[in-house]
């Protein structure tokens, strides 16, 4: 515990100032109550004295400071230098007496820690500021505001005489003081009149903004101040500065006991504000509000119309083409189904000796379907466009080739038949010439057309390939995963194999490319069912974020603001380009607003995740139960309130922005000034005219 030389070492100082402390505390415990009480009114003169010399020389630590930095080195550098020495030996002054302060504490704890000690120190503070009283004593007929504002000019007068040991503590004794002498109602505009006496100029401004005046002067607190007014939610300040302060104390002002209720009412109006504008966005896209099942339905009818739209103009175009050939040249089996009988002998042959039944029935039926081309010699250009016809619809699937076989079995023979029969009418344009007279190196014969029929043919046919081709897109596009399969159960239902509720899980999982696609197809076929898919989108969304578990109680905010971004996809930026293809550029843009206000609204820097705030501030409450911790608690008490009734107030929050923007002792600052400080206090019904810039979009419709 010693050193060599016999000196004390830090832990033998530290062990004979518990040793003192602890033989203080027997004295003070064998003293009775009396004894005590006696001194700690003989301590409360001394004390007093104190605290009055240290509010005299903290006002001229703060006036000489602030005037050594705003002259600067005006009037040259010594005299410069003179400022700054004065406004130094000033702040060291003000620096010694808070130590002296604090070791008075630290000798009296014991005494103060006493019933007597305490009560002896409160009376004499009551005693010995008597003449402060008249101060805070309205005259006869005053109104209640008057009498409760001047009670609390008095009460913060006699707690700012009090010594302090830290920076910051003169404010929190005036609050306390004005809290006991006008009560909550009035507290706020007796500390603020009060601590603008005591300290120097521009105090009241500085404490309002204190924990958030650079951030107010960002672009972020504009932005979020026009976000506010775009979106017709009142944002808290913290949630409209992003300071990490202000944002801190709010979500302390959620947890505390104190000023809980109070910022939940501004949470609740904030979140049914939210939800207010997630309805208007709503409305903005459409009007009414469809199942997903009803949407998917209707997409899937959309593209199906689409497909058989594209095959009944190909199938009458050509009925068109062929019929003109056919005046030509009659119903003469022009059509040698050569390409066909190849392909019907090479599945024959693949199915040989396949051992299964869909192996035997394919082979079964396409060895009839040969047989039953074989015994003819030609077939007519008609019944060659009706059987290619058949084969492309049971290609894509709208009718079988074989029966009972795989329907995929079935689409791909279908596939391959096809093109052998369009490759035969190919083959058939020189038959043509000949039929109709054209031969080889002839001349046109006398009143016929000069387009020859295999020319026509091979029009006809390139037609039918185009379209066939646009089909061909369609289903290899992402439309096709729109699609299912349409089963009809003898005439007296059809059922699709993809259900409605599959096609929006489809069209959710689509790249933004696929995506696209889809939207420019619905647009130009089906706006309005887009329309009503774009506010499914937002509406789930909003569904998801207003859900809350058992656990979270009976009584729960309406409006998860984290819950709704990520249900909308504002988490991840491949999320955010799936939605800018599915919106338009004016929705979007209403729907990141929508984001940004609920980001601001989800931000828990600072909050205590445990749950264990409110039994924390109550438990150190019962440990401090002193008058120091009394204090302590009052303070703490009216600071979260003050935050709390700061975030219930939109008034408030754009007068905080636009104070932090004025230069102290302007009119509108001391304007703004006062109406903060009955808003932070009792509220204000005052409507307060602040100018927003960019509060509006131009392109919004009013609201």
């Amino acid at each position: 515990m010693t050193h060599p030389d016999g000196r004390l070492t830090e832990a033998g100082w530290e062990a004979e100032r518990l040793a003192v402390v602890n033989k203080r505390e027997r004295e003070i415990a064998d003293t009775g109550f009396l004894e005590n009480l006696v001194s700690g009114y003989g301590r409360s003169l001394p004390n007093l004295y104190q605290g009055g010399k240290q509010a005299l020389v903290d006002a001229l630590a703060g006036s000489t400071g602030l005037g050594a930095d705003l002259w600067g080195d005006v009037g040259g550098q010594t005299l410069a230098d003179g400022r700054r020495s004065v406004a130094d030996y000033f702040r060291g002054l003000s620096t010694d007496l808070q130590q002296e302060t604090n070791q008075e504490r630290k000798d009296s704890q014991a005494l103060t820690g006493s019933w007597g000690g305490a009560l002896g120190g409160l009376i004499g503070d009551v005693a010995n500021t008597a003449p402060l009283l008249p101060v805070g004593v309205a005259a006869r007929g005053a109104t209640l505001g008057r009498a409760v504002s001047q009670a609390a000019i008095g009460g913060a007068a006699q707690g700012a005489i009090q010594p302090v040991a830290k920076d910051g503590e003169r404010l929190t004794n005036a609050a306390v003081g004005g809290a006991f002498g006008g009560g909550l109602a009035g507290a706020g505009r007796g500390v603020m009149a009060t601590a603008e006496n005591v300290l120097p100029s521009n105090v009241t401004a500085r404490a309002i903004n204190f924990f958030q005046n650079r951030s107010n002067q960002e672009p972020f607190a504009a932005e979020g101040e026009a976000l506010a007014r775009r979106t017709g939610i009142d944002l808290t300040p913290g949630m409209v500065s992003g300071s990490r302060a202000q944002t801190g104390a709010e979500n302390m002002a959620r947890q505390s006991i104190f000023s809980a209720d109070t910022a939940f009412q501004a949470d609740e109006r904030i979140a049914n504000q939210a939800i207010g504008n997630v309805n208007r966005i709503m409305d903005r896209i459409s009007p009414d509000g469809v199942s997903p099942q009803a949407i998917g339905d209707r997409m899937q009818r959309t593209v199906r119309e689409a497909v058989e739209g594209i095959s009944e103009s190909r199938e009458r175009v050509a009925a068109e083409q062929f019929g003109q050939i056919r005046r030509m040249v009659g119903d003469a089996p022009i059509v040698d189904y050569a390409n066909t009988r190849n392909t019907l002998r090479d599945i024959v042959n693949e199915y040989t000796d396949v051992v299964g039944a869909d192996a035997r029935r394919i082979r079964t039926q396409a060895q009839r379907l040969l047989d039953e081309i074989g015994e003819r010699d030609g077939f007519t250009l008609d019944a060659a466009r009706r059987a290619r016809g058949s084969y492309g619809r049971a290609a894509r699937g709208g009718e079988d080739i074989f029966s009972n076989v795989n329907r995929d079995v079935n689409r791909r023979i279908a596939g391959r038949m096809y093109e052998a029969m369009s490759n035969d009418l190919d083959a058939a344009g020189a038959r043509l010439d000949d039929l109709a007279g054209f031969g080889a190196n002839l001349p046109v014969p006398a009143g016929a057309t000069a387009t020859r029929p295999s020319e026509m043919l091979r029009q006809a046919n390139d037609d039918y390939r185009r379209h066939s081709d646009l089909l061909k897109a369609v289903q290899m596009s992402p439309l096709r995963r729109l699609l299912g399969d349409e089963i009809n159960v003898d005439d007296f239902m059809t059922v699709n194999t993809l259900p409605p509720e599959t096609v929006i899980a489809r069209i959710g999982s689509m790249k933004p490319s696929e995506l696209g696609m889809v939207r420019d197809f619905m647009e130009r076929n089906s706006p309005e069912t887009w329309q009503q898919y774009k506010r499914m989108i937002v509406e789930d969304a909003l569904g998801e974020a207003q859900s809350a578990p058992a656990s979270a109680g009976a009584r729960t905010l309406p409006f998860n603001a984290t819950g709704f971004v990520r249900a909308l996809g504002g988490d991840k930026p491949d999320k955010v380009a799936r939605l800018q293809q599915i919106f338009g550029e004016g929705e979007m843009a209403e729907i990141m607003d929508a984001m940004q206000a609920a980001r601001r609204m989800g931000d828990k820097f600072g909050a205590n995740f445990s749950g264990t705030g409110p039994y924390q501030e109550v438990a150190q409450a019962l440990r401090n139960f002193s008058v120091q911790g009394l204090a302590t608690t009052a303070g703490t008490a009216a600071g979260f309130n003050r935050v709390a009734r700061m975030m219930l107030d939109s008034d408030g929050r754009r007068a905080v922005i636009e104070l932090s923007r004025l230069p102290p002792g302007s009119r509108r600052a001391n304007d703004l000034a006062a109406y903060l400080t009955a808003t932070a206090t009792a509220g204000s019904d005052e409507p307060l005219e602040v100018e927003i810039v960019g509060g509006r979009r131009e392109s919004a419709p009013g609201q």
